[in-house]
């Protein structure tokens, strides 16, 4: 099987063989970090519309993606992305699905993802084809002074 060139061929794939879908997203995560720096191909990948899955995890992912991957890289959101088979979750989705990292999930997910109840990482795409120079996005955490007389030392 090719790797698909953009998210509707993901879509297609996932359409048919449910199980290939995380293998496909991270193929086409790959060709799109190819393209850095060609930003009418990178364009390209996002615009053509995938159909919807019918899986509401998977046709989030889908949305988040291309939201995601649009404002990460200086690109035009494709409308598409704001349909509302992207936004159907009614739990919330957590990638890695450990209570232990819910907290640092639900600050560090960014916003595209994090509108479609789905709380990962801060660059839920870094693969080995990440563009090499790019800092990763990154959420520092800053902790407020402690207060006078609170007991606290440091």
């Amino acid at each position: 099987m090719a790797r698909p060139q953009s998210l509707a061929e993901v879509a297609q794939i996932a359409r048919t063989h449910t199980a290939d879908f995380a293998m496909a997203l991270d193929e086409f995560a790959d060709e799109f970090y190819l393209d850095h720096g060609n930003k009418p191909a990178q364009q390209a990948r996002l615009d053509a519309v995938p159909e919807t899955i019918g899986d509401p995890r998977m046709d989030a992912w889908i949305g988040a993606v291309g939201e995601h991957f649009a404002q990460r890289w200086g690109l035009r959101v494709p409308p598409w992305t704001q349909r509302k088979e992207h936004f159907a979750l009614e739990q919330p989705v957590f990638s890695p699905d450990s209570r232990a990292l819910r907290g640092v999930l639900l600050v560090e997910s960014p916003p595209a993802f994090r509108s479609r109840l789905l709380f990962t990482r801060a660059e839920p795409l870094k693969r080995a084809r990440f563009p090499t120079g790019v800092r990763p996005a990154s959420v520092a955490l800053e902790w407020p002074e402690a207060a006078p007389g609170s007991g606290s030392s440091t």
